[in-house]
């Protein structure tokens, strides 16, 4: 334990001053949407954007809905998603936008659910999807692609129009919910051309046939990273970083990784690392020029079969907050929302090294262990993320006009376990500063930071943050400086207030009118000066977690994967607790409880061994199991959930002889969802030895983060009831 350390950051200059991009639009209503070099702009007023990728293709249509509105109570205002050409024309000429490939649907249940959406059209996708999206028939038939070749070009733009009409009348201009394009992932990072003039011709070229096709839209973005061709005219770059490489062309453990540490600019050199050309990278934008934005800030991994990595919801979280601490004004993550690959009508539709890849992904599930699970299910690192997003939700104007300052000491590097990670953001305009405190290393254990001091030295003076504990794994943000509600208060009283510094212990979590909502796990807390006439409320980091945000009230639930949805007017509970208490706070006063009950629903489940025919001496390659579930006809909970335990290298479900989905070990249990399927009555498992993995180069070895036992067996299964229950409101006070 480091005792009295001190971090002193000085705040010497006021930031870069405004240059608007050229880039701007307006939606249905008159709204001015811009952006300049700082943030995107919106009737004059900054804001940070908090984006989350979901695959509509990748989930049945019944559920979208109902997956957007968990999306937006975790804070997501944008989702995010990839137009998978080999999901609309496998065959050349024959499309197909049914079912799951619905585009309109899905953008109308957007719509409906009030979230803006950001389309990312390719054509080249990634995505771990096969040919990287390609159709088959374009990679055989077609050389070559991803350059100003007549050919290609003539059939990208018939995708495009037929995508287009899907979206007709769904540009934000039309009143649609369609607010930016993202053309083209990686482009000069993986695959396209090598010439950078020429990399940057074939992307104008892009936008503009884009433009064409009737995609017009105030913001257009391409992935920066790596050497990524983004014309500085055209487009704006979005960055990315994740906590692993699941993709790393390796079985051992990755170093210690940098995107824990507070940078001016986040460069993952991970991302894409088995397809980059160049061990050497560089920028084709100028940073400068362009807002610090991320479109695949990792909110989650997904496994291959090589390498088996699990993302720790600490990693997550301290990962996001060490990105907006650095200045980054977009927070979007890939994937938010984890899926299931469609069926193929001629092939499989995952990545895979039988297609040229170098990684072996599931034929099915693509669940990322993200924030929102494939099954739908409420992941530890959605609460986490939740906190980050409702302080957003609440300063988000500020923040965005907020630079960030780094202190005079920092980490030699990302394995310095011993170093304070803390960085400033301030808006001189508004008076506020907010200090950012990252004591989290993936897979490390930091030293404990007890009674320490953090020095700023802003325009001559210093503010001096006393006592200030981090343990090991903390993060959080802190506010020094911190102006009341501005929408009350006259820019006089707003400037006096701004002046005072504000010292506490405790992490800032959000506002509702002059009630400052903070959380800590210390023993003791304190206020200097103390808040305004509502005071303060001190919550624990797992109440925290727990919180949602609807209004003017916060509520908080009991269970951590429980969900609140707001709902055409009204609020639902979303739970796999028979009962549940929820605290609800307002501007003012002490907080209110509801209680939310549930019928017990037991659903008996039934398995069964099926003997498999061999030959003699030969090794087993499988054991399938029957599973029964006796479902009761007049029982009906909002979903069921199937919780299989088994030992094995992989997992898959057929029903009716068809793989509806399957599953690598992780080490964690496999959670399938029976809704999704129909509520299926017989089932069948088949489980592969652990000895049985999938060829790789790395002589068959596969890298595990947790504990995995070896064998090939179901150790137990069972169904897990979750209800949905309305939050009746009138009972308040």
């Amino acid at each position: 334990m480091q005792e009295r350390a001190e971090s002193i950051i000085n705040i010497t200059d006021k930031g870069r001053a405004s240059v608007l991009h050229s880039m701007s639009g307006k939606d249905s209503r008159g709204n001015l949407y811009e952006a300049d070099n700082v943030s995107f702009i919106k009737n004059g007023k900054r804001f940070i954007p908090v984006m989350g990728e979901y695959h509509f293709s990748r989930y049945e249509p019944e559920g979208w809905k109902e997956e957007l509105l968990k999306m937006k109570a975790g804070g997501v205002n944008i989702v995010s998603t990839y137009v998978f050409w080999i999901h609309h024309e496998e065959k050349e000429g024959v499309w197909d936008f049914e079912g799951c490939r619905n585009l309109r649907a899905f953008l109308f249940a957007c719509k409906e659910t009030g979230m803006s959406v950001w389309l990312r059209i390719g054509p080249w996708v990634h995505g771990e999807c096969r040919n990287g999206g390609f159709p088959d028939w374009l990679v055989r038939d077609t050389s070559p692609v991803r350059i100003d070749d007549p050919i290609y070009l003539e059939r990208v733009r018939r995708f495009w129009e037929k995508t287009a009409e899907q979206a007709e009348g769904m540009m934000c201009k039309d009143g649609g919910p369609i607010l930016g394009i993202q053309l083209e992932n990686e482009y000069g990072h993986c695959g396209g051309q090598i010439s950078c003039s020429a990399g940057m011709a074939h992307m104008r070229t892009l936008k503009k046939m884009a433009r064409e096709t009737g995609f017009v839209v105030p913001y257009y973005t391409a992935t920066g990273w790596g050497e990524a061709y983004v014309p500085d005219d055209e487009m704006l770059p979005v960055l990315g970083c994740y906590a692993d490489a699941p993709w790393a062309g390796h079985v051992e453990e990755m170093p210690a990784n940098a995107n824990f540490l507070f940078t001016s600019y986040k460069k993952d050199e991970n991302i894409g690392s088995d397809w980059k050309k160049n061990e050497e990278s560089k920028s084709t934008f100028d940073l400068k020029k362009c807002p610090y934005l991320t479109a695949e800030l990792g909110a989650g991994l997904q496994v291959t079969s090589h390498r088996r990595t699990y993302p720790w919801p600490e990693d997550i979280e301290a990962q996001a907050l060490c990105v907006l601490g650095s200045g980054a004004n977009m927070l979007g993550y890939y994937m938010y929302h984890g899926g299931i690959n469609p069926d193929g009508k001629y092939s499989t539709l995952q990545e895979s090294r039988a297609t040229g890849y170098s990684n072996d992904l599931p034929v099915k599930s693509y669940d990322c262990q993200t924030c929102i699970r494939e099954s739908g299910e409420i992941n530890k690192s959605y609460g986490r993320l939740k906190k980050m997003h409702l302080l957003l939700d609440s300063f988000g104007e500020i923040l965005a006009g907020a630079d960030a300052y780094f202190p005079e000491e920092q980490p030699e590097a990302a394995e310095d376990c011993h170093t304070l990670r803390v960085c400033a953001r301030v808006n001189h305009k508004a008076g506020a500063g907010f200090l950012f405190i990252n004591n989290h290393q993936r897979k490390r254990h930091m030293d404990d930071h007890e009674d320490c001091n953090i020095r700023l030295i802003l325009d001559g003076k210093e503010i001096i943050l006393h006592h200030i504990t981090v343990k090991d794994h903390d993060c959080g943000i802190i506010p020094f400086l911190l102006p009341k509600n501005d929408s009350e208060d006259s820019p006089a009283e707003r400037e006096a207030v701004s002046l005072l510094p504000y010292e506490t212990n405790a992490f800032l979590l959000c506002r509702i009118k002059d009630r400052l909502f903070f959380y800590t796990d210390l023993e003791k807390t304190w206020f200097l000066p103390e808040t305004g006439r509502a005071g303060h409320v001190v919550l624990t980091s797992g109440q925290a977690e727990r919180a949602f945000m609807f209004g003017d009230k916060l509520y908080i639930t009991e269970r951590a994967d429980s969900c609140i949805v707001s709902e055409n007017g009204h609020l639902y509970l979303i739970t796999k607790a028979e009962q549940e208490m929820i605290t609800v706070y307002g501007e003012c006063g002490e907080p209110e409880q509801i209680q939310v009950k549930n019928n017990k629903i037991e659903i008996p489940v039934k398995i069964e061994r099926l003997e498999q025919d061999k030959e003699a001496g030969s090794s087993l390659e499988y054991v399938d199991y029957l599973v029964k579930i006796d479902k009761d006809q007049n029982i009906s909970p909002w979903q069921l959930y199937l919780e299989a335990d088994y030992l094995g290298d992989r997992a898959e479900v057929y029903i009716d002889g068809r793989l509806v989905d399957d599953w690598f070990t992780t080490g964690e249990k496999w959670h399938i969802s029976l809704k999704r399927f129909g509520y299926p009555e017989v089932m069948t498992l088949r489980i592969y030895p652990s000895n049985k993995t999938l060829p790789n180069p790395y002589g068959n070895k596969v890298y595990y983060d947790l504990p995995v036992r070896e064998g090939c067996e179901i150790m137990e299964v069972k169904v897990l009831p979750e209800y949905k229950s309305e939050i009746i409101l009138h009972i308040f006070r």
